[in-house]
């Protein structure tokens, strides 16, 4: 496997993992090997405060498992469908050994755990299934934002809990942060909010006033606020508005009959969006687009 610097996306995907900064040439299955070296930093930091981010690959291209999963699934016949289940199986498996492991050695209880998925799935690409919900990953839809998002922590977190108002996974970061009591620079404030007064009902009301998002190559964006989103899908294009409460699917606009509400959203998204800055590093993918100005938009995109 070739060591040499990744210039696309594409060939990030065939550089070797580094462990610190030393290239390891792995020889299990890489979701496997992710499971394994999680459940080993475990135990090597059980008798200290830690952090673990484990960052699954899977399920994501290439769309690759091992006998061992895919013969989980014998009667799934599309290919792709198949790879996937086994995919996701596999880090079903892994994320059971590390609750396992802290389970074992009396750390459950003291050991605040997140799971979430990055974006919804690419329904082409690997036959995921996003519906009742529009569009797919990379779309502003529901479909390609609104992910699995689960937390454990027994003894803090009540078990069982469903929890309905809309979250984000900046809130982790807020969360873990008032935990640990990590000084916050008053001047630049978090992002995200502590999670843990909602969750244990200490707090009543709802975490977001409104939750948003931009993407940046494409002048989309998406804000909810209650029951209300508002949709940009790309630059040049009128926002949409729909009620997710009725609607989940969002499959009618009905910005016509709710300009009110369409205006709010729409002075929302333009007040949040004066306040960003273009992407420092606008990753691997973006070699090719318009590159970014400094009023914060990009060739483009602009408001």
């Amino acid at each position: 496997t070739s060591q040499a610097k990744s210039g696309s996306e594409a060939d990030s995907y065939r550089l070797w993992i580094m462990r610190n900064y030393e290239p390891v040439k792995t020889t299990n299955y890489l979701t496997d090997e992710f499971s394994d070296e999680a459940v080993r930093f475990i135990a090597r930091n059980q008798d200290k405060p830690f952090f673990l981010y484990l960052a699954y690959n899977a399920p994501h291209a290439p769309m690759q498992a091992t006998e061992k999963y895919l013969s989980r699934f014998p009667d799934i016949k599309n290919p792709k469908r198949r790879n996937y289940a086994a995919m996701v199986s596999a880090v079903d498996d892994g994320v059971g050994k590390l609750l396992a492991k802290l389970r074992e050695l009396n750390l459950e209880t003291n050991t605040l755990t997140f799971y979430l998925s990055d974006n919804g799935g690419p329904t082409s690409a690997n036959a995921s299934n996003n519906k009742p919900l529009r569009g797919e990953k990379s779309s502003p839809w529901e479909g390609g934002i609104r992910v699995p998002f689960a937390a454990q922590w027994p003894g803090h977190i009540p078990g069982g809990l469903v929890y309905e108002p809309p979250v984000i996974s900046l809130d982790i970061f807020a969360t873990i942060s008032e935990l640990a009591q990590a000084p916050v620079d008053p001047t630049r404030p978090l992002d995200g909010v502590n999670l843990m007064p909602f969750l244990t009902g200490k707090n009543s009301g709802e975490p977001h006033d409104a939750i948003y998002l931009r993407m940046f190559d494409r002048g989309a964006y998406a804000v909810r606020s209650g029951d209300f989103k508002l949709v940009i899908p790309k630059a040049g294009t009128a926002p949409e508005l729909f009620n997710l409460k009725q609607d989940i699917g969002e499959t009618k606009n009905i910005s016509v009959a709710n300009t009110n509400e369409l205006q709010a959203l729409d002075a929302k998204r333009k007040s949040w969006n004066a306040q960003l800055i273009p992407p420092i590093f606008e990753g691997l993918s973006q070699g090719n687009k318009p590159k970014a100005t400094a009023s914060g938009a990009s060739e483009d995109n602009k408001d």
